[in-house]
C-alpha cells in the first residue's frame, strides 16, 4: 500500500503520517524512493489512532508501540501491563477532569468579577492649552475658532477657519482636518479585534520591545512643557501606558486618518491619565493646521514606515516645517535584506508605496536627506512570521526591527 492511500485509510494527511515515519511510530518498507505499508503498518496505526481516542500523546503512544513490538501481547502478563497502562492513563485523565472543572469555576468567577466592573473615565476634548497652536496649514494665519462648546478646560465642538478659505472642525473633543477622503489610508486600526487575530504574538513582542526602548530615550529627555507628536496611528502607536506614565506637563499629538482608532486611543489614554493634555486629530496628509516650528518631539512608532506604504514619499519631509530646531526623533522602524522577494511582493500589493520603503537603510537616508542624524540605534529583533494582516510578507523571510534617536543637525 502506497502513502496516499495509507493516508486516506485513516483519515490523516500525507504530512502527518511522514512525520509518524520520523517519530518511528510506523515502519515502512521503502522500495527505491516509495514507501510500502503492510499490514504490521496497519495494525500500529489503528493501535495509534485507537490510543489517541484516550488522549495518549505521542510519546506515551510510542512507547506503548514498542512494547507491543517487544512482547506482541501473547501473555496474561504482557495483556495485564497494558490493562495497568490503561489505568493509569485513566486516573490522570480523570484528574486533568478535576483540574479542568476547577479552572473553569474560576472563569466563571472571573467572568462575573468583570461583569461588575463599571468603566469609567473622564471625558476630555481639545486642551484650551493647543488652541493657541492651531494656525492654517496654507498661510500659517491663526484659525478662528467658532460655534465653540467648552467646559472646563477643553473644548469638545466647534469651527476653525481662516479668512484664505481653510477649514476644519472639532467634534467630540478630537480635530478633524479637510481632505481626509482624498489621501490613501489604512483600513485597520490595532484596536480593531479582526486585526488582532491577524498579528502574530511575537510582531506585538517586538513593539512592545521598541516602545519600552523609546519610552527609557524620552525619559531621558526633559519634556516638560514640550510638545511631543507621533502620525499615522492606525496599525501602531506608542503604548497608551508608556504615555500616560511617561511625564507630567508634556503635551502630545496623534494624528491618523481612522476616527475610530482615534477614539478608542483617547478612551484609553484619558482612563488612565486623564490631566495629560493630549490632542487627538484626524488627518492623513500631513497638512496639520499647527503653527509651524511648534514641536519638539516626534515619535516614530513605525509611523514613517506605514506612510511610506500608503504614498511614495517619506513623511518627515512634510512635517519639517513643523519642528523646532532643536527637535528631536525618537523611533523604531522595519526592514528586510537586500535579496527578499518580500519587497518585491509589496509593490504588488501596494502599487503607490515608496519603492525603497521596508529596505534597509530607507529611513537613516530619508531623516539624512532632511537633516536628521542617528545618534543612537538598537537592533530588536526580527520575526519570521508576522500574521496575515502583513499580507505581503513571503514566509520565513526574516522582518528586522530596529530602535533609534535621531537628533537635528544645524548647518554649520
Amino acid at each position: 500500500m502506497r502513502i496516499g492511500t495509507f493516508a486516506k485509510k485513516f483519515d490523516v494527511t500525507i504530512d502527518t503520517i511522514r512525520y509518524y515515519i520520523e517519530l518511528g511510530l510506523v515502519i515502512p518498507v521503502k522500495k527505491d524512493t516509495q514507501f510500502e505499508f503492510d499490514q504490521t503498518c496497519i495494525d500500529d496505526m489503528t493501535l495509534i489512532k485507537e490510543l489517541k481516542q484516550y488522549q495518549f500523546t505521542l510519546q506515551e503512544i510510542h512507547k506503548v508501540l514498542s512494547f507491543k513490538r517487544i512482547t506482541l501481547f501473547t501473555d496474561q502478563e504482557d495483556i495485564d501491563y497494558y490493562i495497568q497502562t490503561l489505568l493509569e492513563k485513566k486516573q490522570q485523565l480523570l484528574q486533568e477532569k478535576k483540574q479542568i472543572e476547577q479552572s473553569a469555576r474560576l472563569i466563571d468567577e472571573k467572568i462575573d468579577q468583570l461583569c461588575k466592573i463599571s468603566v469609567t473615565e473622564k471625558a476630555t476634548g481639545v486642551p484650551l492649552s493647543f488652541v493657541s497652536l492651531f494656525h492654517c496649514p496654507t498661510c500659517q494665519e491663526a484659525l478662528r475658532v467658532k460655534d465653540a462648546q467648552i467646559q472646563g478646560e477643553y473644548l469638545f465642538c466647534g469651527q476653525m477657519e481662516c479668512h484664505c478659505g481653510y477649514k476644519a472642525k472639532i467634534e467630540d473633543g478630537i480635530v478633524i482636518t479637510p481632505g481626509r477622503d482624498q489621501t490613501p489610508s489604512n483600513e485597520y486600526y490595532i484596536y480593531d479585534p479582526k486585526l488582532f487575530h491577524e498579528i502574530m504574538p511575537e510582531f506585538i513582542t517586538l513593539l512592545e520591545k521598541g516602545s519600552l526602548w523609546m519610552y527609557k530615550r524620552m525619559a531621558e529627555e526633559d519634556l516638560t512643557n514640550r510638545v511631543v507628536i507621533q502620525t499615522n496611528v492606525e496599525t501602531f502607536v506608542f503604548s497608551p501606558k508608556f504615555v500616560a506614565t511617561l511625564q507630567p506637563n508634556v503635551f502630545y499629538i496623534f494624528t491618523g486618518n481612522s476616527l475610530e482608532m482615534l477614539r478608542k486611543l483617547k478612551g484609553k489614554i484619558q482612563h488612565m491619565n486623564p490631566q495629560l493634555p493630549v490632542l487627538y486629530m484626524v488627518n492623513s496628509d500631513l497638512r496639520l493646521p499647527m503653527k509651524q516650528h511648534s514641536i519638539d518631539c516626534v515619535i516614530d512608532s513605525l509611523s514613517f514606515n506605514e506612510h511610506s506604504l500608503l504614498n511614495h514619499s517619506f513623511a518627515l519631509e512634510t512635517l519639517l516645517p513643523y519642528l523646532k530646531q532643536d527637535s528631536f526623533i525618537v523611533g523604531n522602524t522595519s526592514y528586510y535584506g537586500a535579496q527578499a522577494r518580500s519587497l518585491t511582493n509589496l509593490l504588488h500589493f501596494f502599487p503607490n508605496s515608496h519603492p525603497k520603503n521596508l529596505h534597509k537603510g530607507f529611513v537613516e537616508e530619508k531623516l539624512n536627506e532632511s537633516g536628521f542624524k542617528i545618534t543612537e540605534k538598537e537592533y530588536l529583533g526580527f520575526i519570521t512570521n508576522p500574521g496575515e494582516y502583513v499580507e505581503f510578507h513571503i514566509k520565513k523571510e526574516k522582518m528586522h526591527f530596529s530602535a533609534y534617536v535621531a537628533s537635528f543637525q544645524s548647518a554649520s
